[in-house]
């Protein structure tokens, strides 16, 4: 009978995710007769606009081009990447790292600012991705992928730049290392003498106290090293010395079992993306990690506390001196410290995430930092002094993502709250089929949006849909 009843979940599960492709398909196709006026129109528009900007470019007899290789090109920010670069005359190679063996290029891939496009398998990513480097002879690499991990570019960076002379925004493969794991970056930060939230892996209750009596201005909160699911963590110190105690007391900590006490911050968490070329940041988005904030960066007291916030970048990048260069999203707590007659903020750094990451949210409705890259090379210094820093909130996410939970509601709740879920994803996936909501159009370069919505796509959806039906047996 559990036999009977596991494969008729199987086979619920695999019918409720055929009808999402299958509507996202459906929800593509409705919309292509109107997408293809607006491609036309966009398209004439474009062709105006490029004769008088081809016009000014020529003029200018000082400009000297780079070749510019960005993969991840499929990507939002990495198409965005690319048009700016071709905006400023520069000459733009585009390349996807590939895990799939879908034959459809991606949107990006169809944009015309580019000169030639690549596409990587990842299994094959470095010799690939240096042959495109020396067949284009590329003067700078942005790595943009999602496919390919930060210790990866690490990794290329160290063999393309030993091999010629392109230039990586990357670090390097020790640093890669060293920021990829929360133990390792904190250890760097301390090392340096910045300010970083206390963590600490208590094996008594005595260590404990002493924490707590070092500190007596900060709260923590205190949990099992390996948490159950349902257990919440404990805040210290209570608002008596004697709770305090008691609530010590009774917590079972040992060498075998240890705690995990960890500073708590008052005022909320930020997150600072970075753009560091040379040990120099370039450019500094300061955010709040609440996507749903809409008045952060209104008031002057954010923008006090975001130049707090890119001092405290600009110290952290000196210290790795001019070989720190790359992409970089620190998380950072913000904390209210007392003295006898003042309260003052205090930031501490969290954590962080390296790599084509950190991306996502610097370049989230900024201009995208052209002279910061070319500081890369001597002849084109820039000066970082000159660098503010820019308040955004996080970029909210993709309401398309929001039909993958889908499936288990469709198994665990009644037809009346599926048919209003399907109607919320129904209208998400039209949202995201408007052209003026996808972050991909553009009226200079609109065929990248047309192609990801009407071609790749819906392309994509049936290749999975085909995958996931021979792996279930329906086939």
């Amino acid at each position: 009978m559990s036999v009977k009843s596991g494969n008729a979940s199987v086979s619920s599960g695999t019918l409720s995710r055929v009808f999402w492709h299958i509507l996202r398909i459906c929800l593509s196709f409705s919309l292509l007769f109107v997408d293809n006026a607006i491609l036309v129109v966009a398209g004439f528009l474009a062709y105006l606009r490029q004769a008088n900007r081809r016009r000014e470019t020529q003029r200018n007899v000082h400009f000297y081009p780079k070749t510019v290789l960005i993969t991840g090109i499929g990507t939002v920010h990495g198409l965005t990447l690319a048009r700016s670069w071709a905006v400023e005359g520069h000459r733009v190679v585009g390349a996807d790292v590939t895990d799939l063996d879908l034959p459809v290029r991606s949107g990006g891939s169809m944009s015309k600012a580019l000169v030639a496009f690549y596409r990587i398998p990842k299994d094959h990513y470095i010799p690939r991705l240096l042959d495109v480097i020396h067949r284009e002879k590329v003067d700078l690499w942005i790595p943009r992928s999602p496919k390919a991990s930060s210790i990866e570019d690490a990794t290329a960076r160290q063999v393309v730049e030993s091999r010629t002379s392109c230039k990586c925004i990357t670090f390097d493969t020790e640093v890669a290392a060293c920021f990829v794991h929360p133990d390792s970056f904190r250890q760097y930060v301390v090392g340096r003498g910045l300010p970083v939230l206390e963590y600490h892996r208590v094996q008594s209750c005595d260590s404990v106290h002493k924490i707590l009596h070092r500190s007596p201005s900060k709260t923590y909160q205190i949990s099992r090293a390996t948490p159950s699911a349902n257990e919440k963590v404990m805040l210290l110190p209570r608002r008596t010395l004697s709770k305090t105690y008691t609530v010590i007391s009774e917590i079972q900590i040992s060498k075998d079992r240890p705690w995990i006490l960890q500073q708590q911050s008052r005022l909320g968490e930020l997150f600072a993306d970075l753009l560091i070329v040379r040990g120099q940041v370039q450019a500094t988005n300061v955010r709040l990690s609440d996507s749903g904030s809409s008045t952060w960066g209104a008031s002057r007291l954010d923008e006090s506390l975001a130049a707090s916030v890119h001092k405290l970048m600009q110290k952290l990048a000196a210290t790795g001196g001019v070989r720190l260069t790359g992409h970089l999203s620190v998380r950072l707590m913000v904390d209210e410290e007392f003295d006898t007659h003042s309260v003052r903020h205090t930031i501490y750094i969290a954590g962080c995430t390296p790599g084509a990451r950190a991306v996502d949210n610097l370049l989230y409705n900024v201009p995208c930092p052209i002279a910061g890259y070319l500081s890369m090379f001597p002849s084109n210094p820039a000066d970082a002094a000159k660098v503010a820093a820019t308040l955004s909130s996080t970029r909210p996410m993709p309401t398309f993502t929001r039909a993958a939970i889908l499936p288990a509601a469709f198994m665990q709740f009644s037809l009346f709250h599926f048919a209003l879920t399907t109607l919320e994803v129904a209208e998400a996936e039209l949202v995201r089929l408007l052209f003026w909501k996808d972050p991909l159009f553009s009226f200079l370069d609109p065929f990248p949006w047309w192609w990801e919505v009407h071609v790749y796509q819906p392309l994509r959806e049936i290749w999975v849909l085909m995958k996931q039906t021979r792996e279930a047996g329906l086939g």
